[in-house]
């Protein structure tokens, strides 16, 4: 084992708990990420999927059947006559899934447009269809993405996750997480917003690169969650009640939510007060010493979790918005997310001690709009704090403790075109100042040692987007550009050392809408990624490997080719949405082993090409009550150079290599079922088979794919429901990561639960 010259055995042991390998407990793979190129994918790509059944099918021949349906889609539409009216916002939190009513989204920043015209590869979800199908975390939802999947999960609190690529723990997320015009950033650290999903109205999710718009963490996508605003006219409330047993756990899951909204001055001033609480019981056993089949503790990772939201809502003149937000969540677990074996679930070389994960995150936003009438003006305020970590315990006598303390404030003004005129613009402005500290403590008997240190922010950045409507806006070109600066600083107790980076970022888009019913679009845009700052330590390491990196990596940049199309038949009674990308990344960031034990790092080490397609479709049956929907995607990539020097140290990063800790495919089916029972009752029933397929890690374990099965099954009256609910019915547990100490270690999927759930909401 290589060491660093004169350091203590403790501190190997601190270096190797702060950076241990990348499989292991609290760490998880670099991500390496999306690509896309239209021309030349049907000649070049050829992905052998396996279904469940051991089916085999070619995706060149799949490319060939989508593109002869999108043809004659195409061309029975093209007869069909074109409306251009524009879309009002409406309160669609009610919104059922099988009503065929259009969606109406902000995602672009310039106004209200319904989902069918907007040229990106979007969905929408409303909050009734996200409860139907409860869907009730970020986690659920990712499921009912084309190519998302959970990368890592650390703890009910510390999630990441992926869009059309691999993940990566360290570093600024490849995801933009937004709750409403609030950007959820912790600097370096890239995990999710612990949203829970008790008053969410609507949520967008942006696949691809959305740079122009949303800029440095945006490489791979963007989520954004709206909330429900006060209703300024009358009183409204909502409650939820749910019980649930998990399999293996000594206790009941319970939880309790609501919502309040009172306006104080009718029209003008409203309030809305919303949160709940939620108790998970623990279903994994601790062994103090190695696992010997008896049990030293039952059911350690109990888990808590509970949220409070606070709007005010103002509209002081007719053309006037006030939006003032304070939101609180605090998701607790015991012990972690990674066991040393998922079947059976068990922690094991505790010597009697607790371990932990916490979270406590405060979000401040004020968002303030005037509407004119050619423009609007909005304002997005926003400041986020936080503390999260973990505690590991460590046999026979110490402890391992990680916890982060980041803070974000983040300033974005812009302005966007109104009316009905062909021009369609947004301009804007935005700063953040950030931090993310880090406070590491090994603790081992009569030795403590501290690893702490810090990542700095302050960037700003411009952006526009430009469009025009030509034949009457049957055909729209639009182009989009960012400019974005960072002064971003690597701090520890010896010193700072500072990096500067400048990035443009663009898009362009030709889309054409022959009719209400049919959009199709070509585009082409980059995004970009910072780059990830690491200790001297790993450095350190790095070089005794042999490969060659600075405490800052240069940033990662991508480009996106992509072909879209949504068709929905005249009754609405059939969506269909395909996407077909290639998304080329240069200057990978990517975890590299070093060479000291335990100690990886991260450098730059070459280019990838990851090549897909998104297929989603929605079908209201002749059988009334009966939906059904399917959404997926096969996704191919592959390295395309690698640093020699890197590659050396990294085996499995070599040209031609599949990418680490990438899917090649997934899916979802839902079928949701809704009918009179009883006068004024109403039965209804959602059941989803979600498939994940396997990925490479780093270690060359390969995580294998694994299948989850959900119910929701109930019955309204008036203002009530009653639902019978199930997730994970065939007990599936994975591991979905692979850990370091077993073939079954790592982190994997709740047991199998099955609950009940009442929900009160007048409308």
């Amino acid at each position: 084992m290589a060491r660093i010259p004169g350091t203590p055995d403790a501190w190997q042991q601190t270096i190797a708990l702060i950076s241990p390998p990348i499989e292991d407990r609290w760490h998880i793979e670099l991500p390496v990420c999306l690509t896309i190129k239209l021309v030349a994918f049907m000649q070049s790509i050829e992905i052998i999927k396996k279904t469940g059944r051991g089916m085999m099918i070619k995706l060149r021949s799949t490319v060939a059947m989508i593109a002869l349906a999108g043809s004659l889609l195409a061309s029975a539409a093209s007869a069909q006559t074109a409306t251009t009216e524009t879309p009002e916002p409406t309160d669609q939190a009610d919104a059922r899934p099988d009503e065929g009513q259009d969606i109406v989204v902000t995602a672009s920043k310039s106004g209200a447009q319904t989902l069918q015209s907007v040229p990106l590869a979007i969905q929408a979800f409303s909050g009734e269809e996200l409860k139907e199908r409860n869907i009730t975390t970020v986690g659920d939802l990712v499921s009912s993405v084309p190519g998302a999947s959970e990368g890592f999960r650390q703890s009910n609190g510390s999630r990441f996750y992926n869009l059309r690529g691999a993940v990566t723990q360290n570093g600024d997320s490849p995801i933009g997480y937004y709750l409403d015009d609030a950007p959820f950033i912790v600097t370096n650290f890239g995990i999710a917003p612990p949203v829970r999903f008790i008053d969410i109205q609507r949520v967008e999710v942006l696949r691809g690169p959305q740079g122009t718009l949303y800029g440095q963490g945006s490489s791979g996508g963007v989520f954004i969650f709206h909330t429900r605003d006060p209703n300024l006219k009358r009183i409204d409330y909502a409650f939820e009640a749910e019980s649930s047993k998990t399999v293996g756990a000594g206790g009941l899951n319970y939880g309790l939510a609501g919502a309040i909204s009172v306006p104080i001055i009718k029209d003008v001033l409203a309030v809305r007060v919303s949160g709940g609480f939620s108790r998970e019981s623990g279903w994994a056993d601790a062994y103090f010493g190695a696992f010997d089949g008896t049990p030293d503790q039952k059911d350690v990772n109990s888990a808590k979790n509970d949220d409070l939201r606070v709007v005010v809502l103002a509209r002081p003149a007719d053309n006037v918005t006030i939006r003032a937000q304070y939101w609180n969540f605090r998701p607790r677990q015991n012990f972690t997310g990674f066991t040393a074996s998922v079947k059976p679930p068990y922690f094991e070389n505790t010597a009697g001690q607790d371990g932990f994960s916490n979270g406590d995150f405060t979000l401040l936003s004020l968002t303030g709009t005037v509407d004119f009438k050619a423009f609007s003006v909005t304002s997005a305020t926003s400041y986020l704090k936080g503390e999260f970590g973990i505690n590991i315990p460590l046999s026979p006598a110490g402890s391992f403790s990680s916890q982060f303390l980041p803070k974000m404030f983040a300033q974005e003004l812009r302005v966007n075109s109104n009316g009905a005129g062909p021009f369609h613009w947004v301009i804007g402005g935005s700063y953040q100042n950030g931090s993310g500290p880090q406070v590491n403590t090994l603790t081992l008997p009569a030795v403590v040692i501290n690893a702490d240190n810090n990542t700095t922010t302050k960037n700003y950045a411009a952006f526009g987007e430009l469009s025009y409507d030509l034949f009457d806006g049957k055909l729209v070109p639009l182009v989009g550009l960012r400019t974005y600066h960072d002064d971003r600083a690597f701090v520890d107790a010896t010193a700072t050392v500072p990096t500067t980076e400048s990035v443009r970022t663009w898009r362009l888009n030709l889309s054409y809408l022959p009719s209400d019913d049919l959009t199709m679009f070509v585009s082409a845009s980059t995004g970009f990624r910072p780059g990830i700052v690491q200790s001297r330590v790993q450095v350190e390491s790095l070089a005794l490997a042999g490969v060659p990196v600075g405490v800052a990596l240069d940033p990662e940049s991508t480009k996106n080719y992509e072909f879209g199309l949504k068709w929905r038949s005249p009754s609405r009674a059939l969506t269909v949405g395909l996407n077909l990308y290639q998304l080329e990344y240069t200057d990978l960031q990517t975890s590299v082993t070093g060479g000291i034990d335990n100690v990886n790092g991260y450098a730059n080490f070459g280019d990838a090409t990851t090549k897909g397609i998104d297929l989603e479709v929605h079908w209201r049956t002749p059988l009334e009550g009966l939906n059904l929907g399917f959404v997926g995607n096969i996704n191919d990539s592959k390295y395309d150079t690698v640093n020699a020097t890197v590659a050396a140290a990294q085996p499995l990063l070599r040209p031609g290599a599949r990418l680490l800790n990438t899917l090649d495919n997934n899916y979802r089916i839902d079928v949701n079922y809704s009918r009179d029972i009883a006068p004024d009752f109403e039965g209804f029933g959602n059941l989803s088979f979600s498939h994940s397929g396997d990925r490479i890690q780093t270690n060359g374990n390969t995580a294998r794919p694994y299948n989850l099965v959900g119910l929701t099954m109930g019955v309204r009256h008036d203002d009530w429901e009653l639902a019978l609910v199930g997730n994970n019915l065939a007990d599936e547990r994975g591991p979905t990561f692979i850990g370091t100490t077993g073939p079954l270690s790592g982190s994997g999927p709740t047991p199998r639960t099955i609950g009940l759930r009442f929900r009160l909401n007048p409308r």
